[in-house]
């Protein structure tokens, strides 16, 4: 059963890849014919700036894309868990290091820009931005939980009985040892926010708004961003939770909001594992 699982997660993301290509494909015949504006690169939707993105910034994404890949078919090929440890989340973190010093370099050194300004880190201030934060919880909070509740119940569970929970749904609550419960909390509650929001909402979604049109990048960088998590019951709830996060960065502007929002959810759900209150994922 492991097996069709990892096999579906494998295809789904084969298809994101496809879809994603085809996409990009499809935009630049457009444009090619004069038709910029239809392909989403000049309609002025949303407040995500993405006039500073160019070619080189595509090259990045397809990049970090062919990354996650990797990681993706690694997992579907070990079709196993890897048991959580202090060495396993230090190596998390360093992989995490590397993919933010390839937005920062490519964006600063290579394109010359300021990634204060491409990212919106200066468009809102702390208080306005705790209120999207606040707002934002008390939607995606009853949204994720329903939603992860029913996948599981109504699709997954008739078709392949009990499924397993995340990974860090399991390692959190039976983690031994003072060290291994900070290192799991430090790395999904402000590490996992940072990082995935500069690079999926940040980098990959802008890109691809820049290149072809914003539901179209919406949809894309939210698949991927669910199928690395590889977890078939979280599939759904993380890509809902991956447009959410995007729909409160083009209404705000600022990188600020979704980061906020992902650690807050985060924390909730950790806070909740930690004291046996359910069971909903980071």
């Amino acid at each position: 059963m492991e097996k069709v699982i990892y096999g579906i997660l494998l295809d789904f993301e084969h298809l994101t890849l496809l879809t994603m290509a085809m996409g990009l494909l499809i935009a630049a015949s457009i444009r090619s014919m004069g038709l910029q504006a239809v392909t989403g690169q000049q309609a002025g939707f949303g407040k995500v700036r993405t006039h500073l993105f160019g070619g080189v910034d595509l090259a990045a994404v397809l990049l970090l894309v062919a990354f996650y890949y990797r990681l993706v078919l690694f997992g579907a090929q070990q079709q196993t868990e890897l048991t959580m440890s202090i060495e396993l989340i230090v190596a998390g973190l360093v992989m995490n290091l590397f993919l933010v010093m390839i937005v920062l370099v490519t964006v600063q050194w290579v394109g010359g820009r300021d990634p204060l300004e491409v990212f919106g880190l200066k468009r809102i201030t702390f208080s306005k931005c705790m209120l999207w934060v606040v707002l934002g919880l008390l939607l995606l909070v009853p949204v994720m939980l329903y939603s992860s509740a029913w996948v599981r119940s109504e699709w997954l569970e008739p078709v392949f009985g009990e499924m397993k929970e995340q990974e860090v749904v399991d390692s959190m609550k039976n983690a031994e040892g003072l060290g291994l419960k900070i290192g799991l909390i430090v790395s999904a509650c402000i590490a996992a926010p940072v990082v995935e929001e500069l690079v999926f909402r940040g980098y990959i979604y802008g890109v691809l708004k820049k290149f072809t049109n914003p539901l179209f990048a919406v949809v894309v960088a939210g698949a991927l961003f669910a199928v690395v998590h590889m977890n078939l019951p979280a599939l759904l709830p993380l890509w809902i939770l991956a447009v959410l996060l995007t729909l409160s960065y083009e209404l705000s502007g600022s990188l600020w909001v979704p980061i906020g929002i992902h650690a807050g959810f985060n924390t909730v759900s950790v806070v909740a594992m930690l004291n046996g209150w359910g069971d909903a994922a980071p």
